[in-house]
């Protein structure tokens, strides 16, 4: 959070502003400007964006001090507001493999394409289908705007699903056996009954390897933002004790063991938990 704090100072410095004068264009105290600045307080995910457009800098340089290259900034700067677009997030993630010569991520993106090809997502409540790769897809884009540049993570991003869904051996997968490694603790083991004891050990298992648990932690906070568009009330009910039960005492796992990903982690908590509590206040109004 210190980290944190400096940037937040030297960014207003740079733009020759008082906190007094961001607290009244933030729409929020100056205490509050003071104790972000101080490493008191981290400020509240929505307003992210906004300070960094009121900084003039890119939100990846205020959470990790990252400043990404002139060819990523020219890609994210023309792409448009619908991420979502399976194109857009294509042309997103070969650039960013480019620029930073993450040979071994633009390897998994095509055998991922390759792999879903044809495929959809049920769709749900009417809404129209989605092809598959737009979840592994839109889990690296999220990775990387969190800062997560780190080949074997955005790998495993990419092909987290493909052993469980397509019928792909771990040992075809292009990549080297730290990403085959966690790709095979995140797929399911055919027979999978979803019993507590089955799910105890699948978690267990993802607890004790870094990449898979940022993966499913990433997989977890996608999935979550889409349920109320495809999942039943009552998926939606058990998918959440899902998440209580398994899902937070990893994030608090990795908060412990992986302190390097301490900004990422408030993060992915942070959206995680608001989505939840607003999908159990409209199912409580329901019934």
């Amino acid at each position: 959070m210190e980290e944190l704090g400096y940037r937040l100072a030297e960014a207003r410095k740079n733009c020759e502003m008082t906190q007094a004068q961001v607290a009244e264009k933030l729409n929020i105290t100056t205490q509050s400007i003071s104790s972000w600045e101080c490493g008191n307080a981290i400020p509240d995910t929505e307003k992210i964006p906004e300070i960094a457009e009121l900084y003039k800098v890119t939100t990846d340089w205020l959470l990790s001090g990252k400043q990404p290259s002139e060819k990523i900034q020219e890609v994210t700067s023309n792409l448009s507001d619908r991420l979502f677009n399976e194109e857009r997030m294509t042309t997103y993630v070969g650039a960013y493999c480019n620029a930073m010569h993450l040979y071994q991520t633009k390897r998994a993106l095509a055998f991922a394409k390759e792999k879903h090809y044809g495929v959809s997502r049920k769709p749900g409540h009417g809404h129209e289908q989605v092809p598959y790769i737009n979840h592994p897809l839109l889990m690296t884009c999220h990775a990387l705007a969190l800062g997560l540049e780190e080949d074997n993570l955005l790998s495993a991003c990419l092909l987290h699903d493909v052993c469980e869904d397509c019928e792909v051996e771990h040992e075809e997968l292009p990549v080297n056996e730290e990403t085959r490694e966690a790709v095979r603790i995140l797929s399911k083991p055919k027979g999978f009954h979803k019993t507590e004891k089955e799910y105890s050990a699948y978690y267990d298992g993802i607890s004790r390897n870094r990449i898979a648990l940022m993966v499913k932690l990433l997989d977890r906070c996608n999935n979550v933002s889409g349920m109320a568009s495809c999942f039943t009330d009552e998926h939606m009910a058990a998918y959440i004790k899902e998440t209580q039960n398994y899902i937070h005492p990893l994030i608090e796992k990795a908060r412990i063991d992986y302190p390097q990903y301490a900004n990422q982690l408030f993060l992915i908590r942070y959206h995680m938990n608001s989505v939840l509590e607003t999908i159990r206040q409209q199912m409580y109004s329901k019934y």
